[in-house]
């Protein structure tokens, strides 16, 4: 289980987390929804590890995490833009992580087929990146967040470079490898129907703050205020 405890974050003079508290069960899928600037990324960012918290505590199953480093708190972090290694090929891309774990090289084949498989690119391992759709990058960047098998997954705009009626097949597909695994995830997203389609409860942040958390029926039937009703397009 991840606990967010009284984080705050700046930079300079600016607040990009102020006082976030937020708690996410195991195999829970929990959705980051809020506008461009109001901090869902640096949230993502400090969980992981990848900044430091000026206040506030990170924990994981009970154990501050605060300070640990991101390698040792195994958690994966899906960017938008993917990070694939365009001069790999996809079995290499989706092994990255399972070689730093330093797995046999039997284990990591084994490995990368099956997530492949996940994701319907079983087959594929030897095609080269840069001849991949953004659709079938989208999955192999998947694949390879998925493949050491971390403990919390978490996706930061996954699918706000493709076109709608592809985000619209890969938001289901998405929903369902999370929930045939069971996998604890943070998806972050400014889009509504993403995190409808594909969160078990979502958290609505505005500048730095998280407003409200549930059930999206219930923020859309009950929203905490005015902002977060128009937002919602109640």
């Amino acid at each position: 289980m991840l606990e967010v405890r009284m984080v705050t974050k700046r930079f300079g003079e600016t607040t990009a987390l102020d006082r976030v508290e937020l708690t996410v069960t195991d195999g829970e899928v929990m959705g980051l929804l809020g506008p461009s600037g109001c901090g869902k990324s640096t949230l993502l960012r400090v969980i992981a590890g990848l900044e430091t918290p000026d206040e506030g505590r990170i924990f994981w199953d009970g154990e501050d995490i605060t300070r640990t480093p991101p390698h040792l708190r195994r958690f994966g972090l899906m960017f938008q833009g993917y990070a694939l290694f365009p001069h790999r090929t996809v079995a290499e891309n989706v092994a990255f992580g399972l070689r730093m774990r330093g797995l046999s090289p039997a284990e990591i084949r084994r490995r990368v087929d099956e997530v492949l498989s996940w994701v319907g690119m079983g087959g594929m391992g030897d095609r080269g990146i840069e001849g991949l759709s953004g659709g079938e990058q989208q999955r192999v960047a998947l694949a390879r967040t998925l493949a050491p098998q971390p403990r919390l997954v978490m996706l930061d705009e996954p699918l706000g470079a493709l076109d709608r009626l592809l985000r619209e097949r890969l938001i289901v597909e998405i929903r369902e490898l999370l929930s045939r695994n069971r996998t604890t995830a943070l998806y972050v997203t400014h889009d509504h129907t993403e995190v409808a389609a594909v969160a078990d409860r979502v958290a609505v942040m505005r500048e730095g703050r998280i407003v409200q958390v549930g059930r999206w029926t219930d923020i859309r039937s009950e929203p905490a205020d005015r902002w977060v009703a128009e937002f919602v397009g109640v």
